[in-house]
């Protein structure tokens, strides 16, 4: 067997997101440790030892400038095999500068869209491409980024992203609830308002329905504004940050989401996984998951009459919606579990580890 691998990584996630990329890697019989550089302590996960950044760090400039260097100098004292970094800034970034200090191959993960969108601008552009070529390889969300960085000269990316614990997160026979939910943060991008404009509209016709809404973020008031305004004060529950969000999947009966920018959000990979009936607009990389009538329901971002029909259709449907649940899920046991991540690393960590020796 090949000596145990060492990887120090940055990123920048938030609760789930973590697990979702780490845990799976921590299960690769490969790799023995996972450092992983925060600014505050992460959740418990094998193999994974947090190293707390200095306060200093909260300063976003004296970040940019202090965490780098800490991340080559644990790289060289720990004889780290690769860095590791998610989300492109500053962290792609961290990854490459640490690496021309100590000669350590770097790997990248995409996480969102906004990267996409960066590379091609101008001045940020050239520089960002510059990393994204150096890197050992770039895992991405999905085949529509793949085509993207093909197209823009990055020759080593491949398909990898994050999971979920299908044995975790499954099927329920328990009551619902709720008609519909929503998971996850509440900002511009993920399109809440129209969730809420949509449901209003259903809600008409079926005034019984009801709606939860898990998660916070930044819009979380103006959100809850929205819900008056639109009478649905009775109907829609914001119920904040949950640590258990598998509960509130499983006492619901359709997921919705209308995000303007995802990658492949593990929120509608989690419902999917619970054999949810699932409503997506098809931002980034959802088409690869979720096609209309066969694993879910799709819309174009942005538009509300699409999205209402489709949620009127499902409250009122008799037929095929076991079929499309069921089919929901064997998708992402097939191809987005903890298990199909392992899978990937291993063959990713032999296929590098070949061209080293």
């Amino acid at each position: 067997m090949s000596k145990p691998l060492t990887l120090v990584c940055s990123c920048r996630m938030g609760p789930g997101t973590l697990e979702a990329k780490l845990v799976p890697l921590g299960r690769v019989e490969k790799v023995d440790r996972i450092i992983v550089l925060r600014k505050t302590a992460g959740p418990p996960i094998p193999k994974v030892e947090y190293r707390i950044l200095p306060k200093l760090c909260r300063h976003p400039l004296l970040n940019i400038m202090i965490t780098p260097i800490l991340m080559a100098r644990i790289g060289f004292r720990q004889k780290a095999d690769y860095f590791l970094a998610y989300h492109y800034k500053p962290h792609f970034f961290f990854a490459g500068f640490a690496s021309l200090l100590t000669g350590i191959p770097y790997i990248l993960g995409q996480t969102g869209q906004d990267i996409q969108k960066a590379a091609n601008k101008k001045m940020m552009g050239p520089i960002l491409i510059a990393v994204l070529r150096r890197a050992a390889v770039l895992n991405v969300p999905g085949n529509k980024s793949l085509s993207f960085w093909k197209e823009k000269g990055v020759k080593k990316v491949q398909q990898l992203h994050s999971t979920v614990d299908t044995d975790y997160y499954h099927p329920s026979d328990q009551a619902k609830e709720f008609d519909f939910i929503y998971t996850g943060r509440m900002e511009d991008y993920k399109g809440v308002d129209l969730i809420l404009q949509a449901f209003a509209k259903v809600q008409r016709k079926h005034p019984e329905t009801k709606l939860a809404i898990v998660g916070y973020g930044s819009r979380e008031a103006a959100l809850k504004k929205l819900a008056l305004e639109l009478g649905l004060a009775s109907n829609v529950v914001f119920a904040g940050f949950q640590s258990d969000v598998r509960s509130w999947l499983q006492r619901s009966r359709v997921f919705v989401m209308a995000s303007y920018t995802e990658g492949l959000p593990c929120a509608l990979m989690e419902a999917m996984s619970c054999a949810m009936i699932c409503i997506s607009s098809h931002a980034g990389n959802i088409l690869d998951i979720l096609r209309s009538g066969e694993t879910g329901f799709g819309f174009d971002c942005g538009k509300l009459e699409a999205l209402s029909n489709h949620m009127e259709f499902v409250l009122s449907a008799n037929e095929g919606l076991d079929a499309i649940a069921k089919a929901a899920r064997a998708q992402i046991v097939q191809k987005h579990s903890h298990a199909s991540a392992v899978e990937k690393w291993n063959s990713l960590f032999e296929d590098m580890e070949a061209k080293r020796s």
